[in-house]
């Protein structure tokens, strides 16, 4: 058996809200089939009746999981490595871009909260990367305001991208 910990533990998280480990696995859709096969033995120890509809549920759930990672990896192999550069809402990327490749640029929102403001220093130096990085969108969840990030788009000449589902549920 796995803990969480071993899970959620290779990417460090500088944010507070969270604690010191980055909890948002679920953008690995690998790294979730770890956690349906800890969750479903764990259900099968503690209710053994239950166990055939476990493992059945379980093994469908991986199937979909493994449906989308390979969708995930031929929409990516689409983009050359030199442009899978990320600036998101905030820092809730990093499984994601280690399993396929990207890099995080920067984030708007400081940390682990969306609570947090930035200082103008790392507005400014966020406009710069753009620039720099010749970014073209910015990615903002439907959960968080996007006053700065539009701000920022506009002075770095990009577009907004508000497609995001990230922490919150939606059609």
């Amino acid at each position: 058996l796995v803990s969480l910990g071993e899970i959620v533990a290779p990417m460090p998280f500088e944010g507070q809200e969270h604690g010191p480990l980055d909890p948002h696995f679920w953008f690995d859709p690998l790294r979730v089939k770890l956690a349906v096969v800890e969750i479903t033995t764990r259900l099968s120890i503690l209710d053994p009746s239950g166990s055939e509809t476990y493992l059945a549920n379980a093994k469908a759930y991986e199937e979909q999981l493994d449906t989308l990672h390979a969708w995930i990896e031929n929409m990516v192999s689409q983009l050359s490595p030199k442009r899978r550069l990320l600036i998101t809402s905030h820092d809730n990327f990093a499984y994601f871009a280690k399993r396929y490749g990207f890099h995080v640029v920067g984030t708007i929102i400081p940390g682990g909260t969306t609570e947090e403001e930035p200082s103008a220093t790392k507005l400014v130096q966020l406009v710069e990367d753009i620039r720099l990085h010749q970014i073209p969108a910015i990615f903002t969840e439907t959960g968080v305001n996007d006053r700065l990030t539009q701000r920022i788009a506009e002075e770095g000449g990009v577009h907004v991208i508000r497609a995001l589902h990230t922490d919150s549920l939606g059609t």
